[in-house]
């Protein structure tokens, strides 16, 4: 009796691994970059979906991460993926703009009401229409990855509503959609490189800034500001992507995984970014700095006074129906 049940689990064990490894995977060495130093939510995601390819492939698609900007700026990352000396990057929307107009819409100010709602409308039907426009430019998008809402910190101002910005100096990324947003709401927007944000902050060269808190955190910038006002204006998304051509080549099976470990990878990322998040939120709140909340009614008075930006910014056909279809599906229209 005893040799029986060995032999059944035995061939238990090997008719799983069989089918576990069925699959007739390419053995291949896929490259992924990302900008964020080993240890952030995104190089979690990345490790993650490296484990997951090279476990379920029987090490056959072996990944190797670059991380920190090793591959390059950001756009030289794109760059790269798109005509294939990099098969991946993990690149922020704002990034990706230049190349593909239509992802702009996923930065607009005071669209998303809540994480769950971004996740909601990227993951499903409304998600994948913003992604199709990524491919004739060499990239299959795969999913979005979280780096979290962006907040506004500041000097000596308080921020409720729009007229609170009225003369204040902000620091801005060189992006005309920001410069706008800033423009909109009264502020005078200043456009200032990302290394030199800290000593503009400290020289009062510009008021405040905007973030997520995980920058603002790493960053140490509560250190050169008084006030950190939660906002959630905007979310600083960030696109797995992938070269187009490489993508297309795979076997069916291949694809499939990487499809499957991506997904399981987001998810993991984006746990992992809430999860730091709210550790670094505690950080800020003990350095002694002003933490407050924009209320409901504050939240809608300026959600009001960015849909000129909004109407601005699709400016094309495509990107009008593209942000109806967000409004759609938040409730918005």
């Amino acid at each position: 009796m005893r040799r029986l049940i060995t032999a059944i689990f035995v061939c238990f064990i090997v008719t799983a691994s069989t089918a576990a490894f069925a699959a007739d995977y390419p053995k291949m060495t896929i490259r992924l970059s990302h900008n964020q130093p080993t240890g952030s939510p995104e190089d979690i995601g990345a490790e993650t979906f490296k484990t997951i390819l090279e476990d379920r492939s029987g090490g056959k698609m072996e990944v190797q991460i670059f991380p920190s900007m090793q591959m390059g700026s950001m756009r030289e990352q794109t760059e790269s993926a798109q005509m294939g000396t990099l098969d991946i990057t993990i690149q922020p929307v704002s990034v990706l703009t230049p190349f593909v107009e239509e992802l702009q819409i996923i930065d607009f100010p005071f669209l998303w009401p809540s994480t769950d709602e971004l996740y909601r409308v990227m993951d499903g039907p409304v998600g994948r229409r913003f992604y199709e426009f990524t491919e004739p430019k060499g990239l299959v998008s795969l999913g979005l990855w979280a780096s979290g809402f962006k907040q506004f910190t500041t000097k000596d101002i308080d921020i409720h509503v729009p007229e609170d910005f009225k003369g204040v100096k902000m620091r801005v990324m060189p992006s005309p959609l920001l410069i706008a947003q800033y423009k909109a709401w009264g502020a005078n927007p200043i456009p200032i490189e990302y290394a030199e944000l800290y000593n503009a902050l400290q020289q009062g060269v510009v008021d405040g800034q905007e973030n997520p808190i995980q920058t603002i955190a790493m960053n140490k910038l509560y250190e050169v500001q008084d006030r950190l006002i939660l906002s959630n204006h905007g979310f600083l998304a960030y696109l797995f992507v992938v070269n187009k051509g490489w993508f297309d080549g795979l076997p069916d099976d291949a694809r499939e995984l990487v499809l499957q470990a991506e997904k399981e990878a987001r998810l993991v990322e984006r746990e992992a970014q809430a999860k730091k998040e709210a550790e670094y939120l505690d950080e800020i709140k003990s350095s002694g700095i002003s933490v407050t909340e924009l209320t409901d009614e504050e939240y809608e008075i300026f959600s009001k006074k960015s849909r000129s930006v909004h109407d601005q910014f699709a400016s094309t056909d495509a990107m009008k129906e593209l942000l109806s279809a967000c409004y759609d599906e938040l409730g918005k229209n």
